[in-house]
């Protein structure tokens, strides 16, 4: 279980890739502007390097700078646990729900949702869910999940392109006060794997490098320093 402490600190809303300006940013922003008043659930869809689980952990970090209790709850990491992780959630003011499609199918899990949906349902909370497609395209058994999934505004979010990803690499170096070229960027993108966990891990890495070695990021320093 993600807990608030072990949330990324780069992993914000202006370092999301779309920008502070986009509409699933914003919307998720303003959510906490009316929160004592309404319930807020916001559903993202898209497939793995779309960035939604970015949005989760900027969420997460929002609501902790507002003073909320928060959770970031990845069902790849607790769904063997079984349904019994979302007892005593509902306490939470703010809960993130990352790949909730994993769950499709398992009635346990379906059920154990669902009721935990209509705990989770007043004024005061926030829901955030990320899934792979829409939730009518999920083949849920529980037809009363499907319709819950379907309640809130939902953003489908495409995948992050080749441009994106240079883009969101050098936006990322630059909040480090690390200076990464356009030219290096494209270089990492063209020698290493695009999932882009695994490219700002990298990032990291060259990161610490430039420090020890005081040196920039060029190509021939990134080549020595990842063996490539």
């Amino acid at each position: 279980m993600a807990l608030p402490v072990t949330l990324p600190d780069d992993e914000t809303f202006a370092s999301y890739f779309g920008g502070e300006n986009s509409l699933e940013v914003s919307h998720l922003k303003n959510a906490f502007k009316s929160l004592a008043t309404t319930f807020q659930y916001t559903y993202l869809c898209g497939l793995g390097d779309s960035g939604k689980s970015h949005l989760l952990y900027a969420t997460c970090i929002h609501a902790q700078e507002h003073g909320l209790s928060t959770m970031l709850l990845s069902m790849r990491e607790v769904i063997d646990f079984g349904p019994m992780v979302l007892d005593g959630l509902d306490a939470l003011d703010v809960l993130c729900i990352d790949d909730v499609h994993l769950v499709a199918g398992n009635d346990a899990w379906e059920k154990a949702l669902f009721n935990f949906f209509n705990r989770f349902n007043e004024p005061g909370k926030c829901l955030v869910v990320t899934a792979d497609l829409l939730p009518d395209m999920l083949n849920i058994n529980l037809p009363d999940l499907e319709s819950r999934l379907k309640w809130g505004t939902t953003f489908q979010i495409r995948s992050m392109s080749d441009d994106d990803k240079a883009e969101a690499l050098v936006k990322r170096a630059n909040m480090r006060g690390l200076e990464l070229s356009d030219e290096c960027a494209r270089f990492l993108l063209t020698r290493l794997s695009r999932d882009m966990r695994a490219l700002l891990d990298v990032l990291d890495k060259l990161d610490h490098a430039s420090m020890a070695a005081q040196r920039k990021l060029t190509i021939p320093f990134i080549k020595s320093t990842l063996k490539l």
